[in-house]
């Protein structure tokens, strides 16, 4: 309505303001035409000649009647007629022509302007009710799916057809629903991957203080060092657990973007080569180095090298016997890979969740942590992770791609 009221104001001062513009306009030719008779009848009396004939609507005479002088219009001849009326030495001159036409014609336009107006205001109306009434309804069906998600169906999604604003903000809530249903999917899962893999260790934390308990009251035996060593390696892996899932959480949530700087890919794959080298070689395995053309990324040299390290330990701990183990970094990419059985193609997702664990690997040193950290450092950068088969099929490659727009610098 509002909008309707702002659009008639501007059409009633439009239309206005054209009509005054046309009949100005029609007034002022009049009047010229008046005045260039005028100056004919007068210079015509100036050389004693008599007065120049009217032409069609037109009248000219010399008169001692002077009701004023200058232009006027006498509404009383039946049709409008404009005068002008000049004091010469000879008499006062008055020409006049007859206006009907100019009437009949301002009539018309009008009769157009108002009709053309109300139309138009009429046309923005049907057209302001409609599009209101489309728009509530459209919106009808996002306050809906909104209430429904708001009822805990997070499965809700918002259809709406078209190509407009709201159809962008329907997408919108969709695609944030959508987060949210993954984000309480992953909640329940890590909740489970958390109870699954504490049970072991609090399990025999407890028996170790049973046993000590039962062995201290009913055999009068004193607690021995390494019961107490046993009981505290349980309760360091429970410390670690939770610290893993912490250093997750503050890496997820962005903090670690405080440290950025350039960080050359070359400098890294030098110290992953120094630190994992020689640990490799001890176990039988083998490290293979390819760079060409590394590039400088702008992220965390410690969350980086990180990164990178998990990569290395995974495969170090779930690769073949003997394996090689290949680093490679060109330009902005990054892989390690392995010689080892691999994950299926349907778990590559799920592995990369926190606390998720292959049944294979369920009962392993590991916390189902060093892939979702992996994959929480590349985010942080702006890097995308993937998981792919090994060279010839065999093993696992996990390829971390930064951002295109990094600089270049020369190989070290």
């Amino acid at each position: 309505m509002v909008l309707l009221a702002l659009f008639s104001m501007i059409s009633v001062i439009a239309w206005g303001g054209t009509y005054w513009l046309i009949w100005s306009e029609m007034g002022r030719v009049v009047d010229a035409r008046l005045a260039e008779r005028m100056e004919l009848a007068v210079s015509a009396l100036a050389a004693g000649q008599p007065l120049p004939e009217p032409e069609d609507g037109e009248s000219i005479q010399l008169t001692d009647d002077s009701p004023r002088l200058g232009f006027w219009t006498d509404p009383t001849q039946g049709a409008e007629t404009r005068y002008l009326q000049q004091q010469t030495p000879q008499g006062i001159v008055l020409v006049g022509e007859n206006t009907e036409r100019y009437e009949e014609m301002r009539h018309i336009v009008s009769t157009g302007m108002q009709l053309s107006l109300v139309g138009s205001l009429l046309a923005a109306g049907i057209a302001a009710v409609l599009m209101a009434g489309q728009a509530q309804r459209r919106l009808n069906v996002i306050t809906g799916g909104l209430a429904d998600v708001a009822q805990g169906q997070l499965s809700k999604r918002i259809s709406l057809e078209g190509k407009d604003d709201l159809s962008m903000v329907a997408g919108r809530i969709n695609l944030t629903t959508a987060r949210l249903e993954q984000a309480m999917a992953d909640m329940r899962v890590q909740s489970s991957n958390i109870a699954h893999d504490l049970r072991t260790p609090l399990a025999r934390l407890r028996a170790e203080i049973e046993t000590s308990l039962n062995a201290l009251i009913n055999k009068d035996r004193a607690v021995t060092e390494d019961d107490l060593g046993a009981a505290l390696e349980q309760i360091d892996r429970i410390n670690e657990t939770f610290d893993a899932l912490l250093r997750l959480s503050q890496i997820e949530s962005g903090a670690g973007r405080s440290g950025f700087m350039q960080v050359p890919l070359a400098d890294l794959i030098n110290r992953v080569k120094d630190t994992f080298g020689p640990v490799i070689e001890k176990t039988g395995q083998h490290l293979s180095i390819d760079v060409a053309e590394p590039a400088s990324v702008n992220g965390d040299p410690d969350l980086l090298m990180q990164l990178v390290a998990n990569l290395v330990q995974n495969a170090l701990r779930y690769g073949a016997t003997g394996q090689t183990i290949t680093l490679r970094c060109h330009k902005t990419l990054l892989s390690v890979s392995d010689e080892g059985p691999g994950i299926p193609f349907q778990e590559r997702e799920r592995v990369l969740q926190p606390l998720y664990q292959r049944e294979t690997h369920r009962q392993g040193d590991g916390f189902g942590l060093g892939l979702s950290l992996v994959r929480a450092i590349a985010e942080l950068h702006g890097a995308d992770l993937s998981l792919a088969d090994g060279t010839n099929g065999q093993g696992l490659t996990a390829t971390v791609r930064f951002q295109t727009n990094r600089q270049d610098v020369n190989p070290a």
